[in-house]
């Protein structure tokens, strides 16, 4: 059976879902054929934190990583490993939904909760009632499994929007920040659609970021590559 490439990342586009509060996407023309000029171009108007993309330990620490400083090998998995748990509305991912999973040599989690389906269907519960990673997961992530480099959601944030802001986000701040841990950071890729790899064998993945010097995130494209 040949391998084959799925690509996971959403397309950027005009008015997509954000989060909450977070400004719009849109485009500018700046020339265009069909009013005489030699070739079509645009302004791009992108929020780092919209759509796909990664977020930079510098996203929650002023001497963390900014985007462009992350080392290459953060964006390339050769071990990456599916938590597969059908989540409800702001419903936490928990230590105990990767107890009896190998995590040896994992570089790389990610985190289906089936949140991805409501997308389109139910943007209202997509953007406001999604689900989160617990701070003591979080915690044992960045302390214990030391071959980790990165979790991928498929929801938009790490922490949900009132629990994050009540606690001053520490799922966020467990895997980004030098001022919680010594040990490496780990990058956080969210609003990655997993539903296409779900049931399946991923043997790698490949997230790419544009590498905006000094930056806290960016947008990404998420290739995974499955039997």
């Amino acid at each position: 059976m040949t391998d084959v490439f799925i690509e996971l990342s959403y397309p950027i586009e005009e008015r997509m879902l954000t989060y909450p509060d977070n400004p719009p996407d849109y485009f500018e023309p700046k020339s265009r054929i069909e009013q005489g000029d030699a070739a079509n171009t645009m302004m791009i108007h992108h929020f780092s934190h919209t759509g796909t993309h990664v977020d930079a330990p510098y996203h929650f620490c002023e001497e963390g990583w900014t985007l462009d400083q992350i080392p290459l090998e953060y964006f390339i998995f050769e071990k990456p490993l599916l938590v597969d748990r059908e989540k409800k509305p702001m419903e936490l991912f928990t230590i105990e939904d990767i107890e009896e999973l190998d995590l040896n040599g994992v570089d790389l989690l990610m985190f289906r909760s089936g949140f991805a389906k409501l997308r389109r269907t139910d943007p209202a519960t997509y953007r406001y009632m999604f689900p989160g990673i617990s701070k003591e997961l979080a915690r044992f992530l960045r302390e214990s499994v030391l071959s980790l480099k990165a979790v991928m959601l498929d929801f938009l944030s790490a922490d949900p929007i009132v629990l994050g802001e009540k606690e001053n986000y520490p799922a966020h701040r467990w895997l980004l920040s030098k001022k919680f841990s010594s040990k490496r950071p780990i990058i956080i890729f969210e609003d990655v659609n997993l539903e296409p790899v779900a049931g399946k064998k991923i043997k790698r993945v490949i997230a790419l970021p544009l590498r905006f010097k000094g930056l806290d995130g960016g947008p990404v494209s998420v290739l995974a590559e499955v039997e």
